[in-house]
């Protein structure tokens, strides 16, 4: 599934068996391995592609990815080398920064405050909520 973002950036998600996408509070949600939503008014379209299986998980080891590790830390995996990693709370202060390894990974620990924060990864952005 590609989910093309208005800001132009596009992200890939290789589904398992039986993907389930769903309209909640104004929220585009995808659930794969891990749960991952989009605010509606800020997707462009979304849609399925039929490629082999091979194909795709060599398309998507490329792909920088960020996934939970568990309630306090992510993983960033395939950034650039050395990228700048920054966390930002919803007043704009930054609360945590770092950045990639010689391979484009680390791990980033958020806050120990529940609530809402943008990862930033050199140009990308995503939200992330802690609970």
């Amino acid at each position: 599934m590609i989910v093309e973002l208005k800001s132009t950036s596009k992200i890939s998600f290789l589904l398992e068996e039986d993907p389930v996408v769903t309209f909640e509070n104004e929220q585009l949600v995808v659930n794969g391995n891990a749960t991952t939503s989009y605010a509606i008014s800020s997707v462009k379209n979304f849609h399925f592609s039929e490629f082999e299986e091979t194909a795709a998980k060599e398309q998507l080891a490329d792909m920088m990815s960020i996934f939970s590790i568990d309630e306090a830390r992510l993983q960033v995996q395939n950034a650039k080398a050395n990228e700048k990693i920054t966390v930002v709370n919803m007043d704009g202060i930054a609360v945590a920064s770092s950045s990639t390894d010689n391979e484009g990974s680390a791990v980033v620990t958020l806050p120990n405050q529940k609530g809402i924060y943008v990862l930033t990864v050199g140009t990308k952005s995503i939200k992330v909520i802690r609970k």
